[in-house]
């Protein structure tokens, strides 16, 4: 069965990166008319959480365009400046979920008129933004928020999704996805990371590094910091959540009454809560679930710890900084954007649990240190992922590549 797996993603990604390519193509053949810019972007994607979603979504609300619509399954949170376009549940039942959004963008893209189409993730969100805006007229953005792990290979490394299935790298499949990004009249990544691997593909001048926002949040004193170690995320495979449960492990014969928390849910949780129970750790890791006041608890906690395989700039780490938390986390991605190692935080080489449970143990036994640490996390997500940092940059690019596209350059296209 994983032979035949194997085998169906294969021919499925070939099929969906050759038929964005076609499309794109012969959609730049078609002579692109200046027009009046509308103030709207349609943007696509799944949101795994309130958390993501706002983190995105409210800096583009507040770049200065007069409207973001969202091409979704289902309704998020509503705020001003966003509406949402959901297709019909029984499209998605016909066609799947990826396919009716993207039928219903092309649709909705008629009825709008935005000046741009933009998708999260390259397939299939940024791939239907790239058809729809080629077929009507519009440039197109696609914003790489897991890294480049998503294209190196096919994406085989990216285990969470349709890549994830190929087992094996695929040059084939990397070359399709590359041939697709050049079609890109905007590329959104998080970090230098990101930036350098495209630029090591001649990808250069449709680059634009954007993080997601952190709103200001109150912190709690140390005193009151009740939370030893946090992670906040999803429950899968790529995040190898266990290297924090051994971690803790570790820990635990050092600090008996360590106190871990796991906010999040996910495919690995019943596993993940055998493994504590087997280590006799259910008095210190406790799994929160899905919430909806992540940021107090961040605020009650005193180190943020990730062992993910890829990361792109992690929005729940930059949070967790913002409020206080020190990261200890694997130096993969982007993160290293953002956590200067030794200064407000470390990054750890990955798989050493050994090591993550070293430097949280110093942390933890230390408050002078981590009192400078904190500062330092509090100061560095403030002036590079603060919300307003963020939608004063989405203004920028968006600006330049609108006012490019539609013929009014030189022009504030949004006033």
């Amino acid at each position: 069965m994983s032979v035949i797996r194997r085998i169906a993603a294969h021919l499925l990604l070939v099929s969906a990166y050759g038929l964005t390519w076609l499309v794109a193509v012969v959609g730049g053949w078609i002579p692109r008319r200046s027009w009046k810019p509308t103030g709207r972007i349609m943007v696509t994607g799944t949101f795994h959480n309130p958390n993501w979603y706002l983190s995105h979504v409210t800096p583009l609300a507040r770049s200065g365009m007069q409207e973001v619509i969202l091409v979704v399954d289902e309704p998020q949170l509503p705020f001003e400046g966003v509406r949402f376009v959901c297709p019909p549940k029984w499209l998605a039942r016909l066609v799947s979920r990826a396919a009716a959004k993207a039928i219903w963008m092309f649709f909705a893209g008629l009825r709008y008129r935005p000046d741009l189409y933009m998708g999260y993730h390259l397939l299939p969100g940024a791939c239907s933004a790239l058809m729809a805006g080629k077929l009507l007229g519009r440039p197109s953005g696609y914003q790489m928020t897991g890294g480049p792990v998503g294209i190196i290979g096919g994406g085989f490394a990216a285990v969470d999704c349709i890549e994830g299935m190929l087992g094996r790298p695929s040059k084939l499949i990397e070359k399709l996805a590359l041939r697709v990004v050049r079609q890109f009249d905007l590329v959104v990544v998080r970090g230098t990371s990101a930036q350098r691997y495209l630029a090591d593909q001649g990808i250069t001048s449709s680059v634009a590094v954007v993080t997601g926002s952190v709103n200001g949040c109150q912190q709690a004193p140390p005193q009151d910091r009740d939370i030893h170690l946090i992670y906040v995320g999803r429950l899968a495979p790529v995040k190898q959540i266990h290297q924090i449960i051994a971690a803790v492990d570790v820990i635990h014969r050092v600090m008996p009454q360590v106190r871990a928390a796991i906010v999040g849910d996910g495919p690995l949780m019943a596993e993940l809560r055998a493994a504590t129970a087997k280590l006799g750790l259910t008095q210190n890791i406790e799994f929160l679930g899905k919430r909806k006041d992540v940021g107090s608890l961040l605020a009650r906690s005193k180190v943020f710890i990730l062992t993910s395989r890829s990361e792109g700039l992690s929005i729940a780490m930059a949070e967790a900084m913002r409020a206080g938390a020190v990261p200890v986390v694997a130096d993969v991605g982007d993160l290293g954007d953002l956590v200067a190692d030794s200064v407000n935080g470390h990054l750890i080489e990955p798989n050493h649990v050994d090591e993550y449970a070293r430097k949280a143990v110093c942390l933890l036994q230390d408050d002078v240190l981590w009192n400078k640490y904190s500062r330092a996390a509090v100061e560095a997500a403030s002036s590079q992922c603060d919300i307003e940092v963020i939608s004063a940059k989405w203004r920028r690019h968006l600006q330049r590549v609108v006012s490019q596209a539609s013929g009014c350059a030189g022009q504030d296209v949004f006033d």
